[in-house]
Formats: structure tokens, sequence, C-alpha cells
């Protein structure tokens, strides 16, 4: 199912609009993050540009409103094999974690 991407992107502080209901619904939409140790590259695989744009939304929002300077996306299932949103994001099973650090302004 294609999906219209909004353009105009609208963060508010609750993050109440992250992610979006059909995201939500529509569980085929993951990342799936591998590592490749031996050549020191990180691969981000998106399964559509919907779960592409999500992960983008999450992102902006953690680097306009967060205050803690860490953010973490990880994997998890709570029903069989059902990958779970997470902090916004929606992370294949079988994908690495993302930790990002930065600097708490004051």
């Amino acid at each position: 199912m294609k999906c219209e991407l909004n353009k105009n992107i609208e963060l508010t502080e609750d993050g109440d609009n992250i992610p979006s209901s059909i995201y939500l619904i529509e569980n085929e939409h993951q990342l799936r993050v591998e590592l490749n140790e031996s050549n020191r590259y990180v691969n981000f695989i998106f399964s559509s540009r919907l779960a592409m744009y999500e992960f983008g939304k999450a992102i902006m929002h953690e680097a306009i409103f967060g205050e803690g300077g860490f953010q973490e996306f990880y994997p998890m299932a709570v029903e069989a094999s059902k990958p779970e949103v997470i902090n916004g994001v929606r992370m294949s099973l079988d994908s690495a974690r993302i930790f990002i650090h930065y600097p708490i302004e004051s």
C-alpha cells in the first residue's frame, strides 16, 4: 500500500503525532540495522519510505525536544514475532540496536 508522506512535518513537544496511525497499524513498516565490523559500516535498511519517514520524525523530535543527551532504538516483541514500536520506531527482531548520544545544552 502506497502512503502519501506529508512534506509539512509538525512536531509537538508531547510527541502525540509520532508515529502516525497508519504506521502503528501496518506492521510491515520496519527498520533493520546491520553491522559489518570488518568494513566498519552500518546499514539502515528500511522496508518502506514510511518506515524511514517515521524514523526521521523520531530523530527530529529528540533533537528539538530531548533533554537527556541519549536516545535508544531497539527491537522488541511482546506477541509472537510481532515487532513493537519503541520510541516511535519499529525495528525488525533481527536488527542491531541504535544508541544516539548528543550534547545536553544548558
